[in-house]
């Protein structure tokens, strides 16, 4: 195959771009350098001492502490599967996608280098990770040596196990793809809570070698080196039935997504991923019925033509609701952890019923088509996401209750969620980011431009960030949360309201 003048060329073209871009890559090396020990190791140092204090070493050393590891690890199995439809580790630019999806050659040689540059960025990060959680259970004298050492390894093996469903979802079907990922989930919650399931899957193999005091599980360590090993010889086979079409389509969206990043139109590049109507295409959106009705019944037929979208929006809010409900049954110096990831949860679930919200602020501009103004109708398209708060996030916050978190803490929670709508209002009518923003502004520090920019982007998630973290601090009151909420939300939608006034 070495001799094969079609893959010779295309080595040759490889070196060429590669030669081309090495100024390009020293640049981004020192870049990654400085911005791991200026921004980098402070916050890993803060990490490893913020695990290793006793509140959340309660947590992290405590005897569940594998089976949550396990259940979280399964879901990032079936996660990866998922996101190899979109995004696969055997990627090119769309250039050099054309070329091997258009010629004889296997893909195991062609496609062989992009996949194992992308295994080992992911190795790298799950090992990271896992670095860090060793190291805060060692300062705690909650490990040995030798068990982290054990785990470390074991996250690297884990790592090449997930790297390989990475490329198992790259090379199926959506529908099947779904279904994979969907049968890992239910086998990853599943075997959590069954005892003794952790030692039915590698996932669960990987967990029994948490970092402890006792001796590591070397028949888990065992089992999980002859997963990998055998698994690997699966690699050669999923490389060779990755379609040229799809390698096609995935490279020309992230490439497409990758100019839309560039110039600060996130949107555009959110837009990019957004999954085609599948199903539902006869369904009646529109029906004779009170106008409340009529709205919410087309945001819901909407939201069912994506059902992959809606099924993810209602898991997400039934874990925000699980999240922020239990920032009552956490140490108080924790307490914002599952807040803030809530929060966030919360906001970017909420997205995908938020449709109605962009057409509302798109439609606020022209006359009004639907007899009745801006207002009413941003009101009439929130009856879909406040129904979804109420179910799914009251839902996910009951189910916190059972673990010790307090029904003033469930209702809190709930009330959180139908603000962050509010905040999904705002963010529907922000529009195109202005133009001012993207003018230099020199500093001794360098062009702080880039700041303002992130800053409009990301303005609603900070918002949601910082109000979940006021929701979870001690120092106010229920009583006066409720209060606050409210008043919070009315702000936010006279912005909303401002943003519009601005667009007309």
């Amino acid at each position: 195959m070495a001799s094969d003048p079609t893959l010779r060329r295309l080595q040759q073209l490889r070196r060429d771009r590669q030669a081309q871009s090495e100024s390009e890559l020293t640049y981004v090396i020192y870049v990654s350098v400085l911005l791991l020990l200026i921004v980098g190791v402070p916050i890993i140092r803060m990490a490893v001492l913020g695990l290793a204090s006793p509140d959340v070493m309660a947590l992290v050393a405590s005897p569940t502490a594998p089976v949550v590891l396990s259940a979280i690890t399964g879901l990032l199995f079936a996660g990866l599967v998922v996101v190899g439809r979109t995004r696969g580790p055997a990627l090119m630019d769309p250039f050099r996608s054309n070329v091997v999806a258009s010629n004889h050659l296997p893909r195991r040689h062609t496609l062989r280098r992009p996949f194992l540059i992308s295994a080992s960025q992911l190795v790298v990060a799950l090992t990271a990770v896992a670095l860090i959680l060793a190291s805060a259970l060692t300062m705690a004298g909650a490990a040995t040596a030798l068990s982290v050492i054990v785990f470390v390894a074991a996250t690297v093996l884990l790592g090449i196990l997930a790297s390989i469903a990475w490329l198992l979802g790259q090379s199926l079907s959506t529908r099947t793809s779904q279904r994979v990922a969907a049968a890992l989930a239910v086998a990853s919650l599943g075997m959590a809570t069954i005892p003794g399931g952790l030692a039915a899957t590698p996932w669960g193999w990987f967990a029994l070698l948490y970092p402890s005091s006792a001796l590591p599980a070397w028949p888990a360590f065992v089992a999980l080196v002859v997963m990998v090993i055998v698994a690997a010889f699966a690699i050669p086979r999923l490389l060779d039935s990755i379609r040229g079409a799809e390698l096609r389509a995935q490279a020309q969206r992230w490439s497409s997504a990758a100019t839309f990043s560039a110039t600060a139109d996130l949107a555009g590049a959110f837009a990019e991923f957004r999954s085609l109507p599948t199903v539902g295409r006869r369904w009646r959106a529109v029906r004779n019925a009170p106008v409340p009705v009529v709205m919410f019944v087309r945001d819901l037929v909407g939201s069912l033509r994506s059902p992959e979208r809606a099924i993810v929006a209602a898991l997400s809010l039934l874990a925000a609701g699980v999240l922020l409900a239990s920032t009552s049954a956490v140490p108080a110096t924790v307490a914002w952890v599952p807040a803030l990831l809530g929060g966030i949860i919360a906001f970017l679930a909420l997205g995908v019923w938020s449709d109605g919200f962009r057409h509302a602020s798109d439609t606020a501009v022209a006359v009004p088509v639907y007899g009745f103004g801006v207002a009413n109708e941003f009101a009439l398209h929130a009856v879909l996401p406040a129904v979804g708060v109420i179910v799914f996030v009251g839902s996910g916050a009951l189910a916190a209750s059972a673990t010790g978190a307090s029904l003033l803490s469930v209702a809190l929670a709930v009330v959180f969620a139908l603000f962050v709508i509010t905040v999904r209002m705002m963010h529907a009518t922000k529009g195109q980011m202005p133009i001012e923003l993207l003018a230099p502004i020199p500093t001794a520090a360098g062009d702080l431009s880039g700041v303002l920019i992130v800053l409009w982007q990301a303005d609603a998630v900070l918002l949601v960030s910082v109000a979940s973290i006021v929701l979870a601090s001690s120092w106010l009151s229920a009583p006066l949360l409720f209060a606050m909420l409210p008043i919070a939300s009315t702000i936010v939608l006279w912005l909303a309201s401002r943003n519009i006034a601005a667009a007309r």
